[in-house]
């Protein structure tokens, strides 16, 4: 009778902690918030955005009406490949791979004031924490605020950087700002300046031997991506060349030489971090479908006055 009793306290004990079966990380979840294994879902009307915490807590699909709007994963020993990532920039202080603890590693998941929390680890070259916040903002909108925290026993200089694959086909444009374009160490990305906006149409055959880049200050703080008439837009604060890390720019668009992806990737401000300290980043995503018109004749003046419109 004695081991029946333990066992019964024990099955009791367990029930407490767990909850009749529920993870504890199905119940941190705010509402607009479903969990399916190992990926989380926010769907907020025909808006669909997938997260995997278990891999950086990357954003790894994004739908409108069933429509995939990103490259998506292929294969989990290709990490840097597909989806939505935080960096932080400059990219100089860690060069390449990604930091796998801050890109790939898994993010402890929690909720604070109804908004999605997803946290990774301390990373031991740089001492950065990241913590990533979701939280819908209408049907067609999702907030995504960065933090950033310096663990390290040094202050350091740096700036938030999110970085988005997308499909290679489409355009790509941004407000032109005040610095005149580069491309770094690869090969120059084929532009156009169209009514002072920074255009490019994704061309398989333009693409040399190497990786393709362009890096630039933007104006108005928005960036964009339209494809098969659906529109992304990337909303954040805009900031002077003088408040961009060294060696980087506000926004920077780069083709992989084998027509992997496009990365389309816009930067905040860099701010000097004592130890202890943090930074915080918000981007708003906008996702729509074009009106039918707009749709069949993309015209760069006409999608700029679009993008506009929604912000």
């Amino acid at each position: 009778m004695s081991k029946r009793y333990s066992l019964i306290a024990f099955l009791a004990i367990c029930l407490a902690l767990f909850g009749c079966g529920k993870s504890k990380q199905t119940e941190q979840l705010p509402e607009f918030c479903k969990q399916d294994g190992s990926r989380l879902y926010i769907k907020q009307g025909k808006l669909r955005m997938e997260i995997m915490p278990k891999v950086g807590g990357r954003i790894s699909s994004l739908k409108y009406d069933g429509h995939e709007i990103l490259v998506t994963i292929v294969d989990l020993d290709k990490i840097t490949d597909w989806g939505t990532v935080l960096w932080s920039s400059p990219q100089s202080e860690w060069s390449w791979p990604p930091l796998d603890t801050l890109d790939s590693k898994p993010y402890t998941l929690g909720s604070n004031d109804d908004r999605l929390v997803l946290t990774s680890d301390i990373d031991t070259k740089t001492g950065y924490q990241f913590t990533k916040t979701y939280l819908p903002i209408g049907d067609d909108r999702i907030n995504v605020t960065y933090r950033i925290t310096n663990h390290s026993d040094q202050e350091k200089n740096v700036a938030p950087l999110e970085v988005t694959r997308l499909p290679p086909s489409g355009d790509l444009f941004y407000p032109r700002g005040d610095t005149d374009p580069i491309s770094g160490i690869f090969y120059p990305l084929d532009v156009q300046n169209i009514d002072n906006l920074t255009w490019y149409r994704y061309d398989a055959k333009k693409i040399r031997n190497d990786h393709h880049k362009v890096m630039q200050d933007g104006k108005e703080g928005w960036v964009a991506y339209v494809d098969k008439g659906y529109l992304l837009v990337k909303q954040f604060d805009d900031n002077p060349p003088a408040a961009i890390a060294p060696g980087e720019r506000e926004i920077e668009l780069f083709t992989h030489v084998e027509h992997i992806f496009i990365e389309m990737k816009q930067q905040g401000a860099s701010v000097a971090l004592a130890p202890g300290e943090y930074l915080e980043w918000s981007v708003v995503w906008h996702v729509k479908k074009l009106p039918e018109d707009l749709a069949k004749n993309p015209e760069p003046v006409a999608l700029a006055a679009y993008v506009r419109s929604l912000l």
